[in-house]
């Protein structure tokens, strides 16, 4: 969906958007507070002049999943230069 920063749009809109329209209430109130979310970023960054094409890359999401992925048999380099050598046993 593409944001016009300069024009937002109210609940009563946003709701009766194609996509939105068959969505449970749960559901268009996620959709609308994403919306919001992105659009309070994109007006940051004109706001603050920051590079543009940075910005609309979106709102950077963190997750923390708790675990490194690491393929079998490639290794992690640690400071000291020792490295840890990643095995699988099924």
């Amino acid at each position: 969906m593409i944001i016009d920063i300069f024009n937002e749009l109210t609940w009563p809109h946003f709701k009766e958007l194609n996509h939105v329209r068959g969505l449970s209430l749960n559901e268009q109130v996620t959709l609308y507070n994403q919306y919001l979310t992105e659009l309070n970023h994109k007006r940051q960054c004109y706001i603050q002049q920051i590079n543009w094409l940075e910005c609309n890359k979106g709102v950077r999401k963190l997750k923390n999943v708790g675990f490194l992925l690491q393929e079998d048999l490639f290794d992690l380099e640690q400071e000291d230069g020792n490295k840890i050598f990643i095995t699988a046993y099924a």
